[in-house]
C-alpha cells in the first residue's frame, strides 16, 4: 500500500469509526505494516472521493479450491444502493469469496445473502468495549511480584522484537488452537524491519508499547496500544506473554497498564477484537476479565 493510500484509509475510518465498527485506526496501521504477518493482497478496492469503502482481497493458490477472501470496509453512513455495488464489485473480480462482516449490519448482510452468500459457521470475532472514565476496577490487576510495566525504549528493538516472536511462534500459536504440532513448523516472522514500519506509522505511540521486565531485566510480555485522538479510543493489538512467564496476570497487568496511559492520553473507550467462538477463547477471558464487553460479532460469509 502507498503512504497516500494508507493516510486515505486512516482518514475514512477516523472519519466515520464507531465502536460496532470492526477497524480502527490501530487495525489499519497494523495491518499496513504487515505486523500480524498477513501477505499483501492480490487486489485493493476503494471506492468514494473522499475514500467511503476499501476492500483487500486474497487470492487462494492455483491448487487450492478454496474462495479468495477479502476484508471489507464500508462506512456506517453507506446507502444500501452503494453496499450492494460494492458486493457487486467483489463478486465480479472473485465470484467464489468469503468475507467477514458485522452480524448487526443488516443492509449489507441483506445485500450478501440476496447475491448467494451464506454464513459459513467457522470462527468468528467479537467486538469488546469498555468505557475509561472510571478505572478503579483495574486494581484487581496488580503487577506480579518480580515484574515491572514500563514502555519499551529505542534502543531494545531486538528485544521486543524476540519477545513478539516467541509468543506468536507459529507451533504455539498452533498449540494454543488445539491444533497438532510436527515440530516442522517455522519461526515467526515478525522482524527489526517489521517493528519499524510499525513505529513509523503515523498513528503509533511509544508510550503504548509496553513490555514486562522480569527479575533479570528480559521482557515476559508485551502489548501494544493504538490511540485514536479523534474519538477517543483505544485499541488492543497485539498483546502476548512468553510462554515460560505465563498464567501469572502479566497480560492483565499490561493491558491495564496500556488502559490507564491511554485514558491519561485522553481516551475514553477501549475496543479489541478477539476471537468470539468457543474455539479460541484464551484472548476473550483476558479481556472480559478487564471489564470488556461484547457489543458486536463479525461473521464469515461464503459463496462455497
Amino acid at each position: 500500500m502507498e503512504i497516500a493510500d494508507l493516510a486515505a484509509r486512516l482518514a475514512c475510518v477516523r472519519r466515520t469509526w464507531t465502536p460496532r465498527q470492526r477497524l480502527h485506526v490501530g487495525n489499519v496501521a497494523w495491518a499496513d505494516a504487515h505486523g500480524d504477518g498477513t501477505p499483501i493482497p492480490d487486489i485493493t478496492l476503494a471506492w468514494g472521493d473522499p475514500l467511503t469503502g476499501f476492500a483487500d482481497i486474497w487470492k487462494p493458490s492455483d491448487t487450492d479450491d478454496q474462495p479468495a477472501t477479502a476484508s471489507l470496509h464500508l462506512t456506517p453512513q453507506t446507502t444500501s444502493t452503494r453496499l450492494a455495488a460494492a458486493v457487486d464489485d467483489l463478486l465480479q473480480l472473485t465470484p467464489r469469496i468469503t468475507v467477514d462482516v458485522p452480524r448487526q449490519h443488516t443492509d449489507l448482510v441483506n445485500a450478501l445473502t440476496a447475491r448467494g452468500l451464506r454464513e459459513s459457521g467457522g470462527p468468528w470475532f467479537a467486538q469488546l468495549w469498555r468505557g475509561l472514565t472510571d478505572l478503579s476496577d483495574l486494581a484487581a490487576h496488580p503487577v506480579p511480584d518480580g515484574y515491572s510495566i514500563r514502555p519499551v525504549r529505542p534502543d531494545e528493538l531486538t528485544a521486543r522484537v524476540e519477545i513478539h516472536r516467541r509468543c506468536w511462534a507459529p507451533a504455539r500459536i498452533r498449540t494454543m488452537l488445539s491444533l497438532p504440532v510436527t515440530g516442522a513448523e517455522p519461526g515467526s516472522s515478525y522482524s527489526a524491519d517489521k517493528h519499524r514500519a510499525v513505529t513509523n506509522t503515523p498513528v503509533y505511540r511509544g508510550e503504548l508499547d509496553l513490555v514486562a521486565v522480569a527479575a533479570d531485566g528480559s521482557f515476559a510480555a508485551f502489548g501494544l496500544g493504538w490511540l485514536d485522538v479523534t474519538s477517543g479510543s483505544v485499541l488492543f493489538e497485539p498483546v502476548g506473554t512468553d510462554p515460560a512467564h505465563e498464567r501469572r496476570g502479566l497480560a492483565r497487568a499490561l493491558c491495564a497498564a496500556i488502559l490507564r496511559t491511554a485514558r491519561d492520553l485522553g481516551a475514553t473507550q477501549a475496543v479489541v477484537g478477539p476471537r468470539g467462538d468457543p474455539g479460541y477463547p484464551v484472548p476473550r477471558r483476558l479481556y472480559e476479565g478487564l471489564g470488556m464487553r461484547e457489543i458486536a460479532q463479525f461473521v464469515p460469509f461464503t459463496t462455497g
